[in-house]
């Protein structure tokens, strides 16, 4: 059962912590023998008090070094998981990064907090779940089963079987306690993804369709859990059944023993408290199987998501992109995605400065476009260059540093307005944000404002304002606009395409819209419907003064 610890950061920095531990145990077992010993040696009144001097101080010092050995076991253990907590944290983090945009296509929100959660506390503590009590476990025996051999076999057997046999019970129940560990994750994953759904969903929604989902998932989560426990009060049944055979075996042999004069009474009572200390390390041994399930499925799921490769990947060798505004083409561009033709044979050519919008039907294909120009899906056929080059040999961070996309239903980060915005431009001062804001209509939304998760405290339109502002913040050459005057009134609609065309100024423009107001931003309308670009005629409505 070592391979999770080995796994979650390699053996080297819990050499110390399972020496220290086999330590602390080991003091516990030989505390307990000296302790009896010590306790039937004073109970015969000896008439030198001061022979017991040699015990009295080893008890004291086994008892303060157990307890000082059991703090620096759990001190360095416990540091040495969480350094590798914080490095597997960082690895998942830079494994999930590669995906970008494309992450939520591929994992749900109650999988990435499991990862990053259950997950990864199952393998960074998996040594000092698994390894460590092993290790303490064998020491003990070892202690125990040789000193008691070598004072008589049949009195170092009747410790050793039912000490053995005891710390087989685990072993024989792993299969059952790997699956219900195992279940326990997935469904704790399920629910986790569910609870963030009915939290995303309305009032009506969540109480209507996921509290029924969310009811019985809690089913089968008691369910798991009352099977656990029963599986671990069997275990403990059966380790204090052992127990009991065990006192009573060393009992019976002890008495033969000291009744043959073989054995001295207080060697006895030490005997008997060491088999004791010793039923004790075996307490940790019936969590191992199910610690040792879920470190080892975590293991599965983050090796699962290492094979997964991103839609789109850094080139080995990034072609440099010159300086200056840069003209953005689609030359034949087609996208095929689970056996469907979204985009096919796409033309567009966008010299520095153009402004075009796309329209067309829900679901033709504008996000998708949106999402090849910004690499987030790279074409099946035909090319999309900047400055000539083809987007693939560029490195993600240099294009995506020369464009500028809004999406949508971009989220807002769990912060103050003001936070949020500077993702767009850090060194922006706030008179130009506040001025940003008032010229879009929020007036009365405070910098301080806090957004919530999501940007949930705040209503569609003020959201989609200040997602349009921080993208408006960021100065690149081209600007993408997925539906930036969705959810507001045609008042509001005219303040933000007046502040649109003036912050457009010089940039190249590519708006995806449904609505015609935003029309007369642009020069060229274009429509996307069965994956194919059609130009549409120019009309009054184009390129109008605002």
């Amino acid at each position: 059962m070592t391979g999770p610890m080995k796994r979650a950061g390699g053996w080297r920095p819990f050499v110390l912590p399972a020496l220290l531990g086999v330590a602390a145990t080991l003091a516990g077992v030989a505390l307990a023998g000296a302790s009896g010993r010590l306790i039937a040696r004073a109970a015969l009144r000896p008439e030198v008090f001061l022979s017991l001097t040699l015990l009295v101080t080893l008890v004291r010092g086994l008892g303060v070094g157990r307890a000082g050995l059991r703090y620096a076991e759990r001190l360095t253990g416990h540091a040495a998981a969480l350094r590798a907590g914080e490095a597997g944290r960082a690895a998942l983090f830079d494994r999930v990064s590669r995906f970008g945009r494309d992450l939520l296509a591929r994992e749900r929100g109650g999988d990435l907090l499991a990862r990053s959660g259950a997950d990864l506390d199952a393998r960074q503590f998996a040594a000092l779940r698994v390894t460590l009590p092993l290790l303490g476990f064998a020491g003990a025996a070892l202690l125990a089963g040789g000193w008691l051999l070598s004072l008589d076999a049949g009195l170092g057997l009747s410790v050793l079987g039912p000490l053995l046999l005891a710390a087989a019970l685990p072993w024989l129940a792993r299969t059952r306690a790997a699956e219900l560990a195992r279940e326990e994750a997935s469904l704790a994953r399920e629910h986790g993804a569910a609870l963030l759904d009915a939290l995303s969903a309305s009032a009506d929604g969540a109480a209507q369709l996921w509290a029924p989902r969310l009811d019985a998932l809690n089913a089968r989560l008691r369910r798991v859990t009352q099977a656990q426990g029963r599986l671990q009060t069997g275990l403990t049944l059966g380790r204090e059944a052992l127990f009991a055979l065990c006192f009573t075996l060393v009992l019976t042999r002890g008495l033969i023993l000291v009744e043959k004069g073989a054995l001295g009474g207080a060697w006895l009572a030490a005997v008997v408290l060491l088999a004791a200390a010793s039923f004790d390390a075996l307490t940790p041994l019936s969590l191992v199987p199910g610690a040792h399930a879920a470190a080892q499925a975590a293991q599965e799921r983050d090796e699962a998501l290492a094979a997964v490769q991103p839609a789109v990947t850094d080139p080995a060798a990034p072609s440099p992109l010159p300086p200056g505004p840069l003209t953005l083409s689609l030359d034949g561009a087609g996208l095929t995605r689970g056996g469907r033709d979204l985009l096919r044979g796409v033309t567009l050519h966008l010299p520095p400065g153009a402004r075009v919008a796309v329209t067309g039907p829900s679901g033709a294909g504008k996000s998708t476009l949106l999402g090849l120009i910004s690499r987030d899906l790279d074409p099946t056929a035909g090319l999309v260059t900047l400055g000539g080059t083809d987007l693939r040999t560029l490195a993600l961070a240099d294009l995506r540093a020369r464009l500028t996309i809004h999406e949508q239903d971009a989220p807002l980060l769990d912060g103050t307005v003001e936070e949020n915005l500077r993702l767009g431009d850090p060194h922006a001062p706030p008179a130009r944000l506040r001025a940003l804001l008032d010229d879009l209509g929020l007036e009365d939304l405070p910098l301080g404002t806090w957004v919530g998760e999501g940007g949930t405290r705040l209503s569609g339109g003020q959201r989609a304002r200040v997602s349009l502002a921080r993208a408006l913040l960021k100065r690149s050459d081209v600007l993408l606009l997925d539906e930036p005057t969705a959810h507001l009134d045609p008042d509001t609609e005219a303040r933000v395409l007046r502040v649109l065309c003036r912050e457009c100024a010089g940039r190249t423009l590519l708006l995806v819209t449904h609505r015609p107001a935003p029309l007369a931003l642009v020069d060229q309308v274009y429509r996307l419907q069965d994956g194919h670009l059609h130009p549409l005629p120019a009309t009054s409505t184009h390129r109008k003064v605002i």
